[in-house]
């Protein structure tokens, strides 16, 4: 694996050498892994996850959960609150082993959300991808993960996942138009800022804001606006993620080609669901989506 820069971002990185699989994964997976200890969290994500929980509660409660993206085991408690009999998977083996560390006797695998063939079909009443986890995948390869999930839940089972918003103005964003913004640890929710921007301040000669700036310049050329959906480097882990965006128009579609109604939607920021067709100016949005028969 390539060198790892300052701010995440394989010094080496080259968006010539491999495909654009091979270029998420390596940026990405590089990114969570060098930043792994900060996902020893408990806890709601945001408002607006602790809105959408309980609103499937009911309808889930001690049935069958598979839980993507689990990284540091955030979502391990939250969720074995609901059910016993819970499957955690993650992409990223450093997040594994913190997740197996933090809950041991948990069952909890490396997994790619993309290739679930080793799960039998409609064995899952719900599938839970959390901390906008699907964003970590390019459009294509989103496609295979909501094929998967259609496969292994059960007609009438529950989705419900996070994913970030393209309409909000972090689409696009670059260190210098980006808001100045404190991540809480193991969390896309913003924080009180707590440094101040390149562009002065009290601690105007600290260079650490070079990290973004360097990972923004290295992940730029990957930008893409397909008009519902697009990727782009995004702000956290210092701009050391390259990441899909949606629309909840675009959302709500793709949902539909693969089998699904969506129930519900929550701002990021809000436990209240709002109309499906109305739009979402938060960050990112959580959605419930049900199977079809």
């Amino acid at each position: 694996m390539a060198r790892i820069a300052d701010g995440g971002v394989p010094s080496s990185f080259d968006m010539s050498q491999t495909d654009r699989r091979v270029r998420l994964d390596d940026v990405n997976r590089s990114t969570w892994a060098a930043v792994a200890g900060e996902y020893a969290v408990e806890g709601w994500s945001d408002p607006g996850e602790l809105g959408a929980l309980t609103y499937i509660a009911d309808r889930v409660r001690g049935l069958p959960v598979l839980d993507l993206g689990v990284g540091g085991g955030r979502t391990v408690s939250l969720l074995r609150l609901l059910t016993a009999d819970y499957l955690g998977l993650d992409y990223t083996p450093e997040l594994v082993e913190l997740c197996r560390a933090r809950h041991p006797g948990v069952n909890v695998e490396v997994g790619d959300a993309r290739d679930l063939r080793s799960l039998r079909e409609r064995s899952r009443s719900w599938v839970v991808f959390s901390n906008n986890g699907i964003d970590a995948v390019d459009h294509e390869d989103r496609q295979a993960v909501l094929a998967g999930v259609r496969r292994v839940l059960e007609p009438g089972g529950i989705f419900l996942f996070s994913t970030l918003n393209k309409d909000n103005a972090l689409f696009g964003a670059h260190p210098g138009t980006a808001p100045v913004t404190t991540w809480l640890p193991g969390s896309l929710l913003p924080a009180d800022a707590v440094s101040v921007s390149p562009h002065g301040g009290e601690h105007s000669d600290d260079v650490s804001w070079l990290r973004p700036l360097r990972n923004w310049q290295r992940l730029r050329g990957e930008l893409r606006d397909e008009g519902e959906w697009g990727l782009a480097p995004f702000a956290a882990h210092e701009f050391g993620l390259l990441t899909h965006f949606t629309t909840i128009r675009g959302a709500v579609a793709e949902l539909d080609r693969h089998g699904f109604d969506v129930e519900a939607v929550f701002p990021c920021d809000s436990t209240r669901p709002q109309a499906v067709d109305d739009p979402v100016f938060g960050m990112y949005m959580h959605l419930v989506a049900r199977a079809r028969a």
